[in-house]
């Protein structure tokens, strides 16, 4: 038993100690030698070089730009495939194999798994002097037993996208609670039977982690010293209860998301609202380009009005892969690429990628208004939500795993094929538990 083992630890955060769950394919302690791909170039008076892998979008730019004005420092970027689409898979193999790069983008749901397999190296010391500069719940996801692993780069806070136009027909107000948001999706198709609130997507567990964190869910804790899985909490069902009253009165409508034809459905003005994350900004200016102008962005409906909680999907932060042979440097850039002003600023532009600092609400590009939006300055409702997002939700070490479950469970649920929501999340918890024990994880009952 002389592996490190995994947990999630008491503060939400990941833990590595003895006893609890292997680390697999452990590619070696931090004090073992460096793997010579990655290694300095420092010592034959070289600048250093920092291999850097990801697949956003002006990531390239940035390197060259980072280049441009630290000649000590040189930094490689590799355009990956997107993490689920195999990024991920080279990036452990790589680890595995020694020839890793000292930074990957991983997004912050796959974090855990990357730790368990021993992918990540600890960058406490070196990360420590950049962290007052970022809101302290993206810490939380880099974060893992008091160790810190990667730099938060972007977020998705939760927003309201919906038809102005549609809206104003029907005299319909903006929803501000999400009881006026049932409300409003019954005056709605009393008002025109072929227009829904809303187009539900059950295949998406991320967007419904988001509603879930939102109402005070947590998925993924400890007891003692073994995980806690608790996928189906009261805060769970609540959410899976709201959205199965929904479907049942038939006000919205069920389709898989990212498909055609649900983008038909929001095209065709056959769904009013799209309730999602503030990188949807840019996928509903490409995806449903005709309704250009006929939108607008509000907060995201809330519980209480009185603890306006946000919820969040996505981010991928830079992490620092085993083996990397000059982390300090690795950190540098990252935190320069996540702080600095100019850098971020052309994140924004060309990837649509959301600052996460404390500040990051007051780049140039965070204002600019948006035609799609009736040349509303859409960010800047996010900025205020991202200040409202719950902190206390994390992730666990299978969700690609508890991801197909969630898929097909909830699928037949939303389409009527076997039982409702809340009795797929009773499914998904008990298949969640089985995942993490197929890895050698210890569950607490």
């Amino acid at each position: 038993m002389g592996k490190s083992r995994t947990i999630l630890g008491a503060t939400g955060a990941m833990v590595c100690v003895s006893l609890v769950a292997a680390c697999g394919g452990q590619p070696g302690s931090q004090s073992s030698a460096a793997p010579s791909a990655p290694a300095s170039s420092a010592a034959a008076g070289g600048p250093v070089t920092i291999e850097w892998w990801g697949w956003a979008p002006g990531y390239e730019d940035a390197a060259k730009a980072w280049n441009a004005s630290h000649p000590g420092v040189q930094v490689k970027f590799t355009q990956t495939q997107p993490g689920s689409q195999g990024g991920y898979q080279r990036m452990l193999a790589a680890v595995k194999a020694g020839n890793a790069p000292c930074l990957a983008q991983v997004g912050a749901e796959t974090l855990p798994s990357f730790l368990v397999e021993g992918a990540l190296e600890d960058i406490t010391a070196h990360a420590q002097p950049y962290n007052t500069r970022f809101q302290p719940w993206t810490l939380n996801t880099v974060t893992f037993g008091g160790k810190q692993f990667g730099i938060p780069v972007d977020s998705g806070p939760m927003g309201m996208f919906y038809r102005k136009d549609i809206f104003d027909k029907h005299g319909i107000e903006v929803p501000k609670t999400w009881d006026e948001y049932a409300a409003a999706a019954e005056k709605l198709r009393k008002a025109d039977p072929e227009v829904s609130i809303t187009t539900f997507t059950p295949d998406d567990m991320y967007g419904f982690a988001g509603f879930a964190q939102q109402a005070g869910a947590r998925w993924f804790g400890i007891s003692g010293d073994a995980w806690q899985v608790r996928m189906n909490d009261e805060a769970t069902v609540k959410v899976a209860n709201y959205w199965q009253g929904l479907i049942d009165k038939k006000l919205v409508d069920v389709m898989p998301g990212w498909s055609d034809g649900l983008w038909k459905n929001y095209t065709d003005g056959k769904s009013a609202t799209f309730v999602g994350a503030v990188w949807m900004t840019k996928v509903l200016e490409d995806s449903i380009s005709k309704t250009s102008g006929k939108w607008a962005v509000a907060p995201m409906p809330v519980w209480d009005v009185a603890s306006p909680s946000v919820g969040n999907v996505g981010g991928s932060p830079n992490a620092v892969l085993k083996g990397c042979a000059n982390p300090k440097e690795a950190v540098d850039f990252a935190a320069w690429l996540s702080t600095d002003a100019t850098a971020f600023n052309d994140l924004i532009d060309k990837g649509g990628l959301f600052p996460v600092t404390v500040d990051g609400g007051s780049l140039p590009n965070m204002s600019g208004a948006r035609p799609f939006y009736g040349d509303q300055k859409v960010f800047q409702v996010f900025a205020e939500a991202s200040k409202n997002v719950s902190p206390d939700f994390s992730w666990g070490p299978t969700m690609p795993a508890v991801n197909s479950v969630f898929g097909e469970a909830f699928g037949k649920a939303a389409n009527g094929k076997g039982g409702t929501l809340a009795e797929a999340m009773a499914t998904i918890q008990e298949k969640a538990v089985a995942s993490l024990k197929d890895k050698g994880l210890t569950v607490a009952p």
